[in-house]
């Protein structure tokens, strides 16, 4: 038996038995592969129906850091929702691609089930409004960056790595994918196996896809500024173009109070 699967049958030996504990799945790299030193052994514990609180918590156990998450199945259902509404799938496929440990009533693999369908939704599309609203602050995201660049300031490369990320989030956005966290993007982009162990779709644009990796590798400040020019005029152009001498847009107040 590998060693960080008998530090999660240390782990479980508290938990499994209890009678508010119908379930227990672990995920994570040590599940799907190519765990680095850093990895952690992620553990969902499935509470009975009944229960009434949730825990969340952490343990070394043979040098192997535990991170657990202790639900009953409706909790688990609402992180799928919220995940879905936030652009996020972290939660769906953690049960996709986790593999059971005990399932005394086989909601386990029900949860498993319904993590598929959630992956298999697509969000909606956003409207006109905001579309608008996104055009303008990439357009006010370059200008700002071109000023950092004209200046020679001294955090030019770290404004220039926050607008890439929020650059790619914002097409993604308008493409109806998912949200990707920052430091994944460019294994997202990159590794095939990413793709695989995380239940991603490939991203759909090669044109931008392959400026923007170049992008992420420049180090030279004036091909840096070029490069991103090229990546936000590309995205404007792929959501209808946009003219700032003009631009206005017209919505309804807002009326809560």
């Amino acid at each position: 038996m590998d060693q960080w699967m008998k530090a999660l049958e240390t782990f479980l030996k508290d938990w499994q038995g209890r009678e508010d504990v119908i379930g227990a799945l672990v995920c994570g790299s040590y599940v799907t592969g190519n765990p680095s030193k850093h990895s952690d052994i992620d553990v969902h514990i499935i509470l009975a129906d009944h229960v009434e609180w949730r825990e969340r918590g952490n343990h070394v156990i043979n040098g192997f850091l535990i991170e657990y998450f202790a639900n009953p199945p409706g909790q688990i259902r609402r992180y799928y929702q919220d995940d879905f509404n936030e652009r996020r799938t972290m939660s769906m496929v953690q049960f996709k691609t986790g593999r059971i440990l005990f399932d005394y009533t086989g909601i386990i693999n029900v949860l498993k089930l319904e993590a598929n369908e959630w992956l298999g939704k697509n969000y909606k599309a956003i409207n006109n409004t905001l579309l608008e609203i996104k055009k303008y602050s990439l357009w006010d995201a370059l200008d700002n960056l071109k000023d950092c660049y004209e200046q020679e300031r001294k955090d030019f490369t770290f404004a220039y790595h926050n607008a890439l990320a929020n650059l790619f989030m914002e097409y993604c956005h308008f493409l109806n994918l998912e949200r990707i966290p920052s430091y994944q993007i460019y294994a997202y982009l990159e590794d095939s196996n990413y793709l695989q162990k995380y239940s991603k779709r490939a991203f759909p644009d090669d044109s931008f896809k392959n400026v923007f990796v170049h992008a992420i590798q420049e180090e030279n400040a004036q091909q840096r500024m070029a490069l991103y020019e090229t990546l936000v005029d590309y995205v404007l152009i792929q959501m209808g173009g946009f003219h700032i001498d003009g631009w206005h847009i017209q919505s309804p107040i807002d009326s809560s109070s």
